[in-house]
């Protein structure tokens, strides 16, 4: 009888964007590229999951979508017209059976580890029912570090993750944010701990950084909450495009409401701006320009230290501090500009756009990027059985 085939569940909850889904099909590549005999999964709240191609070999399941209203203690509805209570039970039984009936022989889940309201719990049970393992995934950067470890006691994650998990993978390093001091992750916790570095992407052909005729690209990821920083580009960029020549293009992102993206093609009507709601390979496209305009997620950042290009970020105004805090990393590390988004005004970006322009280009990153490599060794040695290597870097 041939050996059974290896089983590997990705969950990612999906509130805001697409950030978690587009992590995790990156992760899913990876392991399907490592191991193209196994079956990859990926189960979704995401209601944008049809903006990207799944990599071959992987497929998903999308629950239905919930957003949240504060900082992940509370979820409503996104679509259905339903109590929230009977939307969740509905996700709880969907995750549940998908777990029963796949069989996995590990559950990666990224961020949030009991899920919305422990809608995750009941999979996780089933799990360990059945052999099967679990890894938590986290981005570099939660949270402020005080307010994760009163949301994660009042949620029970402690609990989750001691009862539940094989490891809790960190998709970026120690010094950037220490899991065990930040978010105490202390005692057996802290054993199961791995920093696997950043999730970097190859890019061949990398563009030779130049002001010369630039290529400028703005995109906030998803597009959910990114239409003032676009607006304010395009207004920027109509002041210094005619000057300054080059290509100049947005990139509204998946779930950009049609209001706002016709509202942003109205306004960039009659310049040198191109206006797309998606771009196909965006993460070269940025590799290969010579600014970016941004928000600073965790994706991004990917794409950012994985190139040449300069940057200006953004930060997200509130109420999470996540990308304030990544923000002002990158930008200690020169790898980018931070702008203040209530003092961000056209006139304000266009000098910061053309003194980024005619800045040094960005040193070397200075954290590793071989992220993906070795989360998916970690999941791998996970999924069959064998002893966790030490991954602590």
């Amino acid at each position: 009888m041939s050996p059974r085939q290896l089983r590997l569940l990705f969950y990612s909850h999906n509130g805001v964007g697409v950030g978690h889904f587009r992590r995790q099909l990156h992760l899913a590549a990876a392991f399907r590229a490592r191991r193209p005999d196994a079956a990859v999964l990926l189960v979704t709240g995401s209601h944008a999951p049809g903006a990207f191609s799944p990599p071959a070999g992987v497929d998903y399941i999308r629950l239905p979508s919930i957003r949240t209203v504060d900082r992940k203690e509370t979820w409503e509805p996104r679509h259905l017209d339903l109590p929230i209570a009977e939307l969740m039970l509905l996700r709880e039984d969907l995750l549940r059976q998908t777990v029963r009936r796949f069989e996995p022989d590990l559950l990666v889940a990224d961020f949030m580890p009991a899920g919305p309201y422990g809608e995750l719990r009941g999979a996780l049970d089933e799990l360990a029912a059945r052999g099967g393992r679990a890894v938590a995934g986290f981005r570099d950067i939660i949270d402020e570090p005080a307010f994760v470890r009163e949301l994660w006691r009042k949620t029970g994650v402690y609990d989750v993750l001691q009862e539940h998990y094989d490891a809790i993978c960190v998709y970026g390093t120690r010094e950037v944010m220490d899991f065990e001091v930040g978010y105490g992750l202390g005692a057996e916790l802290a054993d199961r701990l791995h920093y696997v570095g950043y999730l970097g992407r190859r890019h061949p052909g990398r563009r030779v950084a130049s002001a010369d005729a630039p290529r400028v690209i703005a995109s906030t990821g998803g597009g959910v909450d990114g239409g003032m920083l676009l607006r304010t580009f395009i207004a920027a960029a109509k002041r210094v495009a005619p000057r300054l020549g080059g290509s100049w293009l947005v990139v509204g992102g998946p779930l950009l409401s049609e209001h706002e993206l016709h509202a942003l093609r109205e306004q960039a009507a009659g310049s040198a701006i191109e206006v797309r709601r998606f771009s196909s390979r965006l993460d070269r496209r940025i590799a290969r320009s010579d600014l970016v305009v941004t928000m600073p997620g965790y994706n991004t950042t990917c794409e950012l230290l994985s190139g040449s290009a300069r940057a200006i970020v953004v930060p997200r105004g509130g109420p999470s501090l996540e990308q304030r805090i990544r923000a002002a990393q990158l930008e200690r590390w020169k790898r980018a500009t931070m702008l203040e988004p209530l003092d961000l005004d056209p006139d304000a970006l266009a000098v910061a756009i053309e003194s980024t322009l005619t800045a040094p280009p960005p040193p070397p990153a200075p954290v590793p990027l071989n992220g993906l490599e070795r989360a998916v060794e970690l999941f791998e040695a996970l999924a069959i059985g064998e002893s966790i290597p030490l991954i602590a870097g």
